[in-house]
């Protein structure tokens, strides 16, 4: 007996054998655990001094000119935003590298609320006031933002997001990238940038220094294409300046006296902008006349998280859940208001950093998070020896590429007319206000939507007859008869969306057909590929009616929305003037032929039985042996002749009935392709070449089939050779017609190309 510890029979392995191997596969899976470990560790220490310069940046951007006091608060806030939307991104993005930080976007937005509460404040207003009031105001922007995130996933919205359109996305991103350049300026030089900046030597020093690093981030970051550039060029720049100084003999305190470096307290505290001391000092008026600026915020906010989610997604080439990511970008938000910071949600640059740098799991992202969020904290000297040379020349590097890839790039891509849209948007957005730019983005949308639906032909295409012709088999000469009265009928197909920008157009266009068409009976609208319908179109489509009527042209609509016929059914019209709805063109079209087939009188053929044809060419006694041959029977309305797919065992012939072709395409439901009636053969694709059935025929009245399978025709030609042939010269005479009827279609077809090019 084999115990749990003994080889099979034939396994020469030992028990020994086995506890090795064990081990060994134990050990392997330990050293892949510590190789995870050491490459999300790796990842998050090369994500280190990007993120600390990212947020320095931020602050001095924010934090500026009269606010330039309170950037250790504001640096703390901006370390809590950072530590929370980290850990929450980190836990919860549907990217398991993904880095949750400030949002570049929102911040540039809330930098310019920063300067309009400063700005409406003034001079005289207590520091404390002023540094409260925008704290509390940053926090508010996080939590509104976070709440309208939320909802917009938990309501599964993201599909929604997605459909802004691209004017006002771009437009939107070059205006940030216009506050991000603007705002390096202002962080290099100390003071808004102006014509009186270059009257001081320092400041001119320090903007030749920006801008020397601004030019290697901008010269050398696209080229390269690696995310370890950007943390090597921010290194590299800051030893530079350091190296440069020290070689003058110029000490950390002599830089800060001369604005080189940004000065910080031993000790960073984050401030709770809840508690009842920090309210007490808030100038709510001030920021009550900031509550557009909490709208735009929640405008921008799903815009910004939905540009960095497509851009993952196209980086990575994994699909983003961007409802997931929603949800994550409002928790992160919400928590990181409630605790004292802003907004922050998943960043692309440093998530792309994170995973080209080695990162294995989502402990990459939580530990670059800590290193970011608590090491400041513990030693706040790290970051005082970041030159603001470096601070500025990142920000103008960020708005420099944001304007050039999404304003000056995009008109390659875009028409000229689309693409205006984006520099009056950044335009509007700079001067007066970001919300300001965004409605007049929507604006120009809608007007350009409507201009260039307007400019489109409402008519796609137009077909008499001859090429427009029902799915109903009919004899040979109620097909002639059909064919000589072809100019009485015309299809019009119509396309787009009809609105009152084409209603007139539309209009005239079909005055134009009812003039140049002499014989014309019966008119038929084709609404299968339009998009949508407004009321100004159904004015015109009443009209039509009523023009018609003059003319004794009868009008029919074949695939109207029911609410639009509706609509036109309860209109009031002069008698005559009453359209024909019917559910679709293949309908519509056999309602015409119907009734020109009725008003021939004696001219219409009626279709010939296969035992008929048989009969009035060999006679009644050979047409019998012919049909002893071949098996007859009944089917009922609704059960299948034919099933697409099966296999091809016989062809049929309809004695009596009526019955469809239907085809069915994959996620599809099956559609009719052709109606037969007495006298039609169908299945002989298959019967002749072996094939399965290309479509199902299924009986809409009860029907007689007269059935031929193989082993039949092999009987009539051992048997009867001679009426063997005949069989298959009927055969062969019948396809023959129907390359007739295909020839009679490509004729009509080329006529009415030749008229639609006159």
């Amino acid at each position: 007996m084999l115990n749990e510890h003994s080889a099979p029979p034939g396994d020469h392995r030992t028990a020994d054998d086995n506890v090795g191997r064990s081990r060994l596969d134990g050990v392997r899976a330990i050293s892949g655990r510590l190789k995870a470990l050491v490459g999300d560790t790796l990842s998050a220490l090369v994500l280190f001094p990007v993120s600390a310069t990212y947020l320095l940046s931020y602050t001095a951007l924010v934090y500026s000119g009269p606010l330039a006091f309170g950037r250790p608060a504001g640096l703390a806030a901006m370390l809590v935003t950072s530590l929370v939307a980290g850990l929450v991104t980190g836990l919860a993005s549907s990217f398991r590298f993904a880095c949750g930080t400030l949002d570049n976007n929102a911040t540039a937005i809330m930098a310019m609320v920063a300067a309009a509460i400063a700005g409406e404040m003034g001079r005289e207003a207590e520091p404390r006031s002023l540094l409260a009031t925008v704290i509390v105001g940053m926090a508010i922007a996080g939590v509104v933002a976070g709440a309208s995130l939320l909802c917009l996933g938990l309501g599964r919205a993201g599909a929604i997001v997605r459909l802004m359109p691209l004017q006002v996305m771009a437009g939107f991103v070059g205006t940030t990238g216009w506050i991000l350049a603007a705002g390096g300026l202002r962080v290099a030089l100390g003071r808004p940038p102006g014509l009186d900046m270059f009257s001081d030597p320092a400041a001119n020093l320090r903007l030749a220094a920006m801008a020397a690093m601004a030019g290697a981030f901008g010269y050398v970051a696209p080229r390269a294409r690696s995310p370890f550039v950007l943390p090597t060029l921010i290194a590299l720049c800051i030893f530079a300046h350091h190296a440069v100084f020290g070689f003058l003999g110029v000490g950390l305190a002599a830089q800060r006296a001369g604005g080189w470096l940004i000065a910080f307290p031993s000790n960073l505290e984050p401030s709770i902008p809840w508690r009842w001391d920090t309210l007490a000092h808030v100038d709510w008026t001030a920021l009550s006349h900031q509550a557009l600026a909490l709208v735009v915020l929640a405008l921008v906010c799903p815009i910004s998280l939905l540009l960095t989610a497509t851009g993952l997604e196209t980086a990575t080439r994994r699909e983003a859940r961007i409802d997931r990511e929603l949800v994550a970008g409002g928790l992160s938000s919400l928590a990181s208001g409630l605790a004292g910071g802003t907004i922050g949600f998943v960043t692309f640059a440093r998530s792309m950093t994170l995973q080209e740098a080695g990162a294995q799991s989502r402990l990459a992202p939580l530990l670059a998070t800590l290193l970011t969020g608590v090491l400041p904290f513990v030693f706040p000297s790290v970051l005082g020896v970041i030159p603001v040379t470096a601070l500025g020349g990142l920000l103008f590097f960020l708005g420099l590429s944001l304007l050039y890839k999404w304003v000056y790039q995009t008109k390659a891509k875009m028409p000229l007319g689309e693409w205006a849209a984006i520099p009056i948007v950044v335009a509007l957005s700079v001067h007066y206000d970001v919300i300001v730019g965004i409605f007049a983005g929507v604006v120009i949308g809608c007007v350009h939507f409507t201009v260039t639906y307007g400019l489109g032909a409402p008519v796609r295409a137009r077909y008499f007859g001859d090429v427009a012709v029902s799915n109903v088999w009919r004899a040979h000469g109620d097909r002639e008869l059909l064919w000589r009265t072809a100019q009485e009928r015309l299809v019009l197909y119509l396309q787009g969306f009809l609105f009152f920008g084409v209603a007139n157009r539309l209009l005239k266009a079909v005055r134009a057909e009812i003039d140049r068409t002499k014989d014309l009976r019966w008119l038929i609208l084709d609404l299968g590929g339009v998009d949508g319908v407004d009321s100004s179109a159904v004015s015109s489509f009443e009209r039509i009616c009523e023009v018609a009527a003059e003319r004794n042209i009868g009008v029919l609509f074949a695939a109207m929305p029911d609410e639009i016929a509706a609509r036109l059914r309860k209109a009031h019209r002069p008698d005559g003037a009453t359209p024909v709805f019917a559910p679709s063109l293949d309908e519509a079209l056999e309602w015409c032929e119907e009734r020109a087939l009725a008003a021939a009188g004696g001219e219409r053929c009626e279709p010939e039985t296969l035992s008929a044809t048989l009969a009035a060419q060999f006679g009644p006694e050979t047409a019998r042996v012919f049909l002893d041959h071949f098996t007859m029977g009944d089917i009922p309305a609704g059960a299948e002749l034919m099933t697409q797919g099966a296999v091809t065992d016989d062809l049929a012939f309809i004695e009596s009935g009526r019955a469809s072709v239907l085809v069915s395409y994959e996620g599809r439901a099956p559609m009719r392709v052709r109606t037969l009636v007495a006298g039609t053969m169908v299945g002989e694709l298959g019967f002749y070449t072996g094939g399965p059935r290309t479509a199902t025929v299924r009986a809409e009245t009860d029907c007689r089939i007269i059935r031929v399978a193989p082993a039949d025709v092999r009987r009539l030609e051992e048997t009867h050779p001679h009426l063997a042939l005949a069989f298959h010269s009927l055969i062969a005479r019948r396809l023959c017609l129907r390359i007739h009827d295909k020839d009679h279609l490509i004729a009509g077809l080329m006529r009415s190309m030749r008229r639609r090019a006159l």
